[in-house]
């Protein structure tokens, strides 16, 4: 009677003792292969990107990253490439056809990387003109500074690509274009920023766009400038160069005094209005 008592005794506390979990013990779930349908809805937070002051130097695509040291509506980063952050900026323009803000085309360092155009999409592109065309920038680029010391140049070609020319050790990773051995900006690009490196860190940085511009043209000795509705024409001034024309049919034909004419016989030259001489040429 007694062993039987102290059986089901021991076996009693045996279940108890499995149907007891240890306080200090955790429970690990997978959510990628254990969970379906998650809902965070009634979370009390949710952090879903990693927080930081300064971009890591490495990621895989699809990580993101909150950068705290940025100011708001510009520090949300995504790595669509590895190793390459791309800023996901919110324009700054209204409509669906507007055009972004010349804020929009600013330019942006965070450790190794360097965004331009932040705040450039779609719906509202960052326009710039060159002549008569203009080019639209959709997107947000990034440049990757890889190392070196010197400084970098942030232009739009006249062919429309947004570039960095450089002479340190960089890679443009978006829709940019990198070009080494660059030490100024091109005559015919369209000027953003300058940035200056030291041994692979990014220093301080220079905007030099402006909302408004103009070229100013001279004209030199020999040449005439006329400006009529925002077009410029340069000549040749006549009374310093002697402007060929089609060969005269009499001594008497329309002419202005120093025009001239040729057709391999003769050389014509026109001495007073409406008034031709020609001499003959011949071999020597």
């Amino acid at each position: 009677m007694v062993r039987t008592c102290v059986l089901r005794l021991l076996v009693g506390l045996t279940t108890v003792a499995a149907l007891v979990t240890p306080v200090d013990s955790q429970t690990l779930v997978d959510l990628q292969h254990q969970a379906r349908g998650i809902d965070f809805s009634g979370a009390a937070y949710t952090k879903p990107v990693r927080v930081g002051g300064a971009l890591p130097s490495t990621c895989m695509a699809g990580e993101g990253y909150l950068l705290n040291s940025a100011p708001g509506g510009s520090n949300l980063y995504f790595c669509l490439a590895p190793n390459a952050w791309v800023l996901q900026g919110s324009s700054s323009g209204s409509g669906s056809s507007g055009a972004g803000s010349l804020n929009s085309l600013a330019t942006t360092v965070s450790g190794p990387v360097l965004t331009i155009g932040s705040g450039c999409s779609n719906s509202t592109p960052c326009n710039v003109r060159v002549g008569s065309t203009v080019y639209a920038i959709t997107s947000a680029a990034t440049a990757n500074l890889q190392g070196g010391t010197g400084t970098a140049y942030v232009y739009m070609t006249s062919t429309g690509t947004l570039t960095v020319g450089h002479n340190l050790t960089l890679a443009c990773t978006s829709v940019c274009s990198a070009v080494s051995g660059v030490t100024g900006f091109p005559t015919d690009s369209f000027p953003i920023a300058i940035w200056a490196a030291s041994s692979g860190t990014w220093g301080a940085g220079t905007d030099v766009r402006a909302p408004y511009g103009r070229d100013l043209v001279t004209a030199s000795s020999g040449l005439i400038g006329t400006l009529a509705q925002g077009i410029l024409t340069i000549s040749a001034d006549p009374s310093l160069v002697s402007l060929r024309v089609a060969v005269p049919a009499s001594s008497s034909a329309t002419c202005t005094s120093g025009t001239w004419a040729s057709d391999g016989n003769y050389y014509y030259l026109c001495i007073a209005a409406n008034t031709w001489k020609r001499a003959a040429l011949s071999t020597f």
